[in-house]
């Protein structure tokens, strides 16, 4: 359960990093300085929650069978 919560959580990180991206590069905000702020906000929330999803440990753990 929790690693689908995570997958569906880290889609939405990435989205929000390309809302950003395409805001850098299109002129809906005309205001340069606004664009700037609003741009590094996305993209810095993007970016960190990307990284705080992929950083996460694993559930599984992989069995050793001893050889005898």
């Amino acid at each position: 359960m929790s690693t689908k919560k995570n997958k569906f959580s880290l889609y939405i990180y990435i989205v929000i990093t390309i809302i950003g991206c395409v805001l850098a590069c299109s002129s809906i905000i005309p205001n340069d300085y606004l664009k700037l702020v609003v741009v590094m906000g996305t993209l810095s929330v993007g970016l960190y929650g990307i990284m705080k999803g992929l950083s996460t440990p694993s559930n599984t753990e992989e069995t050793v069978t001893n050889q005898k």
